[in-house]
């Protein structure tokens, strides 16, 4: 559902970003001299907190229209569908890898983009976008980038330690029947069916047919077995007791151990899951300019502080993190010193991102979703 963002009253904005210090977030060279009209912005649930759009609209006049999804492939499906219709996207890795061999984004002019310093280097040239790649649309350009990390986190088991004993360590573990309508399972076929192929010894991008088809039969049993499929907001199960385990990203997590102290996260043997969302312009976006100078005003050490204290994943943002640690330094240790935010560096060595599996591995993940999605009763 689509929603215009203006401009609050003062008091319901963060006092870092009320005027002032708002224009130390756009940056002095950021875009164009002048900005007029709008910026579609597409991006996932839960991402962004809403003040940032309003201070980039009461500094330059562009008003903002929020769009949210909660899954890539809706992402993709809706910009396949109309692909002039949003200016900003947050696709993740393997979406932007999908999206650039489809000639589905816009180069970014990182010039025009000042705050891009403020990313750390060790992200700023990921397996799904590294520069100089080819597509038949588009001929090698050298560093030539199309996405800038945003968030990365992880996905793992979440348990309560009080109830699941022994602690799990393998996928396979939240099969258990003993947890039968007390866990909860992602609403992502990606993931879930990922995980499924990982519980049975095989590559979480695995699409061959035999594979998948056993994959598929797994997954609806913890499907049947869930007290929900929910990928936005898991922790609010664990929260009131519905659920004692579940396959959650770790930063939702980290919301379930702020109402239940129980709370526990784990990457499994197997490897747990690593994602990256990142910025992006689509090819179609009407508004370009508006949406490198929006994103540049995200990427801010004053933007990107405000998304740690709002959603507890990792960041790319070096600057936000030192921002942190010189105006709040003991949020900041305990965000830098907390496992489930930060991983131990053994299990992330570990850890395996789904990766863009072309049309015809798209084509069986979504036949066994929709398969999955029927067995529980769902609407696919």
């Amino acid at each position: 559902m689509r929603s215009t963002l203006r401009f609050p009253p003062e008091s319901e904005i963060p006092r870092f970003l009320l005027p002032g210090a708002a224009a130390l977030l756009l940056g002095c060279s950021a875009g164009p001299a002048k900005l007029v009209g709008d910026v579609n912005v597409y991006v996932f649930e839960e991402s962004v907190p809403p003040a940032l759009f309003d201070v980039f609209h009461a500094q330059t006049g562009v008003t903002v229209h929020l769009s949210t999804y909660a899954t890539n492939e809706e992402m993709l499906a809706s910009l396949a569908a109309h692909p002039a219709d949003y200016d900003v996207i947050m696709p993740s890795d393997y979406a932007v890898d999908a999206l650039i061999h489809r000639d589905g984004l816009r180069p970014l002019e990182l010039g025009e983009m000042p705050n891009y310093a403020n990313i750390a280097p060790s992200f700023l040239s990921p397996w799904f976008d590294p520069g100089g790649i080819a597509t038949p649309g588009r001929g090698r350009t050298r560093n030539q980038k199309f996405s800038l990390p945003w968030l990365w986190g992880t996905t793992g088991i979440a348990y309560d330690s009080t109830q699941v004993l022994p602690a799990p360590s393998h996928w396979a573990d939240v099969w258990n029947p003993a947890w039968a309508g007390r866990v909860v399972a992602p609403d992502d076929a990606r993931e879930l069916l990922g995980v499924a192929l990982q519980a049975d010894g095989n590559s979480k991008n695995d699409t061959s047919p035999a594979k998948l088809a056993v994959a598929k039969e797994r997954a609806i049993t913890l499907a049947k077995a869930s007290v929900a499929l929910d990928s936005n907001a898991p922790e609010t199960y664990f929260a009131d007791g519905r659920a004692v385990i579940g396959i959650v990203f770790n930063g939702n997590a980290a919301l379930a151990k702020k109402s239940n102290a129980y709370i526990e996260f784990v990457l499994p043997e197997e490897g747990g899951g690593i994602w990256f969302d990142n910025l992006a312009i689509p090819a179609g976006a009407k508004n370009p300019d508006n949406a490198v100078a929006l994103i540049n005003h995200l990427l801010s050490a004053e933007s990107g502080a405000e998304v740690v204290r709002a959603f507890p994943f990792s960041t790319p943002n070096e600057a936000a993190l030192e921002h942190l640690r010189t105006v709040e330094p003991a949020p900041y240790a305990a965000y830098m010193a907390d496992p489930i935010i930060h991983p131990p560096t053994d299990a992330l060595a570990k850890a395996v991102p789904v990766k863009n599996i072309g049309s015809v591995g798209d084509a069986r993940m979504a036949e066994a979703w929709t398969a999955v999605l029927a067995a529980r009763g769902a609407t696919p």
